[in-house]
């Protein structure tokens, strides 16, 4: 009898264990979009994008094409934002120079510079605002991924 329960827990056990996902954003992004490598995203990223007091999760996929950058608004898996910028396309305003980047925090505590009169749409500035700077180590300038406050989603600017 004990043997038979013994078995009968391991089997259970088994047929639980694939079921448990250590990262069900991650596998949520490798499905929806499953041509972008999601593997820079260690160590994890927490920022408060939306500024609610709640750190939210960002992560960057590449692809051939395009990178994406998400963040995760609540811990359900369906619940994020997105902004999708294209890779290596010199003359696109909304294109990263190289065909990779990182994601870096960033502050939003200081007042945008004057050449980028009129400010992003949606755009705070405050000591406890947040945003994710996308940087792809080339020449060119960096995107800031902010939260607009005006359309509730993810917005960017550059200079």
């Amino acid at each position: 009898m004990v043997f038979r329960t013994r078995v009968y827990l391991l089997v259970v056990f088994l047929f639980i264990l694939p079921a448990c996902d250590s990262d069900p954003q991650a596998t949520a992004l490798s499905k929806r979009w499953s041509q972008h490598d999601w593997s820079q995203n260690q160590p994890e990223l927490l920022v408060d994008i939306n500024n609610d007091g709640i750190k939210e999760r960002a992560m960057i996929g590449i692809g051939q094409r395009t990178l994406v950058v998400v963040a995760f608004l609540q811990d359900d898996v369906n619940k994020m934002d997105f902004v999708e910028l294209f890779l290596n396309k010199p003359n696109q305003s909304n294109s990263i120079c190289g065909v990779s980047a990182t994601l870096r925090r960033e502050s939003q505590k200081f007042k945008l510079p004057v050449k980028l009169s009129p400010e992003p749409q949606g755009y705070r500035n405050c000591p406890e605002c947040e945003g994710v700077r996308v940087v792809d180590g080339q020449a060119c300038d960096p995107f800031h991924i902010y939260w607009d406050h005006n359309n509730q989603m993810l917005s960017w600017w550059r200079y």
